[in-house]
């Protein structure tokens, strides 16, 4: 869909819905916290913008409509072929992408992987849903408008705002279950802040080594599992993860959140050495933060998940 008026004297913005809590509405009472996630379209939300116009020529595209706890691997080969579709266009400046926040930081991080265009891919979500008496999606879909269409985005990779603040796909994480202002950029904080309809930088993002890779297709996403270290883990899961004769498609790697600086109870990680040995990448972070050097600087347990999968899908 398209959003006509006096099209030439603006940039033209592409804004891809998948759902959410952004898409969502009340269950019952609007002052009340219960509601559906993914329910209105990515067009209705933005009806609900009219400072939009000013900004720019708005095109839609609904590419999902769910809540993204359920996110899975055919929307993200589905989203990355749509973003690369839009940005391949000459008279398209930037996409914005309305989510969920639940798995917000996957989906950035998997679309800076592959993407292959200095054009901004701007990323945005809400904590309440579009019904609710004070819902944030509206102030955080026309700051992720106003952040697409700056010159000075171009070249950011992909970001998320939320909340007013600009943060890098590798460093932005949920660090909050209920608060408006649920997103963190850790210990490198945000790249920078919407101020009106300035964006105002702080800093510029880390470089991702070996990126881009090529977009897996819907039907060959490798299996990588999360594991967790913790008081008794004797990696037993391991072993059972490893030797099923069930799991398809079989298991290629795993990700371990370890203790302190990425440390593993040393039954664990003679199960781990065992993995290895039967051809399964093993790569650990840490359940404190992120851990710091290499490729893998920066990135948490779901974060390293993805560049793992990116880099086997690449290998297959």
């Amino acid at each position: 869909m398209t959003h006509p008026s006096n099209p030439t004297a603006r940039p033209q913005i592409v804004v891809l819905g998948t759902g959410g809590t952004i898409a969502g509405t009340a269950t019952a009472d609007p002052s009340l916290p219960g509601y559906t996630a993914g329910v209105l379209r990515v067009d209705a939300l933005l009806q609900g913008i009219p400072a939009l116009s000013r900004l720019a020529q708005i095109h839609t595209e609904q590419v999902a409509n769910i809540d993204s706890k359920d996110m899975d691997f055919a929307v993200w080969t589905r989203l990355a072929e749509r973003v690369a579709h839009w940005l391949d266009q000459p008279h398209i400046t930037g996409c914005v992408i309305s989510h969920g926040t639940d798995t917000l930081e996957e989906t950035a991080y998997f679309l800076r992987l592959v993407q292959r265009t200095d054009k901004p891919v701007v990323l945005t979500a809400a904590m309440r849903p579009a019904t609710a008496l004070d819902a944030d999606g509206p102030q955080n879909l026309l700051d992720a408008v106003r952040v697409a269409v700056q010159p000075q985005a171009r070249g950011l990779g992909v970001v998320c705002v939320l909340h007013g603040r600009v943060h890098a796909a590798r460093d932005v994480t949920k660090a909050r279950t209920h608060q408006v202002d649920a997103f963190s950029s850790g210990e490198r904080g945000p790249l920078g802040e919407v101020d009106g309809d300035a964006l105002r930088l702080w800093r510029q993002p880390a470089a991702e080594p070996g990126a881009p890779w090529p977009i897996p297709a819907r039907d060959a996403w490798p299996r990588v599992d999360i594991l967790l270290n913790h008081v008794g883990a004797d990696g037993a899961v391991v072993r059972c993860l490893v030797a099923s004769p069930a799991q398809h498609p079989p298991l290629r790697g795993l990700v371990i959140a370890g203790t302190g600086g990425g440390t593993v109870h040393q039954q664990l990680e003679a199960a781990l050495q065992w993995a290895q040995q039967q051809g399964v990448r093993v790569e650990v972070a840490s359940r404190v933060g992120p851990l710091r050097g290499g490729a893998e600087d920066g990135l948490n347990a779901v974060k390293l998940r993805v560049r793992l999968l990116l880099e086997l899908a690449a290998l297959q």
